[in-house]
């Protein structure tokens, strides 16, 4: 398989979509080789540094991972059940925060109310 000369994406995303499907479909089953940097330069006729590039993508997404003995797939199964249970737990921590900010507020109009009430009269002048 070659790049398309004719396809937008750059020639390192053409070649980590292929692979991603690739991996999604099962044809390179978890734990298996994806193929090393020399053999996926020669497959897509593209540089090794380009493969590289493909490569650090799919580590980024998680379906690739990388050792001294080469490049292997994950289990994209896996990497969708790790990537929704950080979304939850970001979401729990964003919902912290959140009531953290909402109980300021209440705090914050409070004490204008007691100040503007103790000081009758000062806010209209200010106006």
């Amino acid at each position: 398989m070659t790049i398309a000369e004719d396809d937008p994406r750059q020639p390192y995303e053409q070649a980590a979509e292929t692979l991603r499907r690739e991996i999604r479909d099962g044809v390179i089953q978890p734990g298996r080789k994806v193929g090393s940097v020399r053999e996926l330069a020669s497959r897509f006729s593209i540089s090794p540094t380009t493969v590289q590039k493909a490569l650090g993508v799919l580590r980024d997404e998680g379906l690739v991972t990388t050792t001294g003995r080469g490049n292997y797939a994950r289990d994209p199964k896996q990497v969708a059940e790790a990537a929704t249970a950080d979304v939850g737990a970001d979401l729990s921590e964003v919902l912290r925060q959140l009531e953290h900010v909402t109980s300021q507020l209440s705090e914050l109009r409070d004490r204008v109310e007691r100040l503007e009430a103790s000081h009758p009269g000062r806010a209209d002048k200010n106006q």
